[in-house]
């Protein structure tokens, strides 16, 4: 079992990073699932994280349960490797491999745990990781991003790694007025990503993280005048609700990439499942 997790309450890039794993153990011909809480899930499809999840490994089986041992358990048999998504803190899986997300743009949460900041748990955690991938690492000063690592090396002896999520747009962004929404963990990211494909942002509107959107929120953001640009997560839900006659909605979707020290990882993966 591979775990992608992170310290902090809020978006790392946890669902690219598991679809890119997903995609590479499956290129390998591995029978490989993926073990999920679940999130306010909705309908059979699940949640949203699931949806796009589905969308881009159609053939990897993704069980979401709150109770990860009971599921794991029932299905054992049937997979060769399972990824646990958003699992570091759950203890009572045994895990082969625990790879620690951390987001360039904000790295450490405040440096505390609640109330004082976003942090899950001590960073004194890291000492746990197998590996550490600090992710949107193309969005900070390269100042930045060098104390960020500093403080991670200091905590762990494991690889540490950086990466980046790139960007695709179904539409030319580049210096056109935009409206920004989304319900993610980290809206500012997403702005920032928005504004690297060319986009002047006007406006936002942001939700919190997981949010359901209501037919009168998709309503309400369709008739204003500007391309609304989303994420993959929030298009999920709100394309179902879409007026045909309203704003443009563009998808943002992103791929994971590493930067630098992606090698020592993907040897790490090596490891706990060797090509058949």
């Amino acid at each position: 079992m591979v775990c992608v997790g992170n310290l902090t309450f809020g978006g790392t890039g946890k669902t690219p990073t598991v679809i890119f794993l997903g995609a590479w153990f499956r290129a390998r011909g591995l029978r490989v699932a993926i073990l999920s809480r679940g999130y306010r899930a909705e309908g059979p499809e699940g949640n949203d994280e699931a949806r796009v999840i589905a969308r881009h490994l159609p053939d990897v089986p993704h069980f979401q349960d709150p109770d990860r041992y009971r599921a794991g358990s029932a299905q054992q048999d049937n997979f060769d490797l399972f990824l646990l998504d958003d699992g570091f803190q759950h203890h009572p899986l045994h895990r082969d491999l625990d790879l620690v997300l951390i987001d360039a743009t904000d790295p450490f949460g405040g440096g505390w745990c609640p109330p004082g900041g976003r942090l899950r748990e001590p960073l004194s955690s890291l000492s746990r990781a197998s590996a550490v991938v600090i992710t949107r690492a193309d969005l900070v000063a390269r100042e930045d991003l060098g104390d960020t690592m500093r403080e991670v090396r200091a905590r762990t002896t494991a690889p540490v790694a950086t990466a980046r999520f790139a960007p695709a747009c179904e539409r030319d962004l580049a210096g056109q007025q935009v409206l920004v929404a989304c319900g993610i963990g980290n809206p500012g990211a997403f702005v920032r990503t928005v504004e690297s494909l060319g986009g002047q942002v006007a406006s936002t509107r942001f939700f919190r993280d997981h949010h359901a959107y209501t037919r009168d929120e998709a309503l309400a953001l369709a008739a204003q005048p500007l391309p609304v640009v989303v994420t993959e997560k929030d298009a999920v839900k709100l394309e179902p609700l879409w007026p045909k006659d309203g704003a443009s909605l563009v998808v943002v979707t992103i791929e994971f990439e590493f930067v630098d020290g992606g090698d020592a990882v993907m040897a790490l993966m090596d490891t706990v499942a060797p090509c058949p």
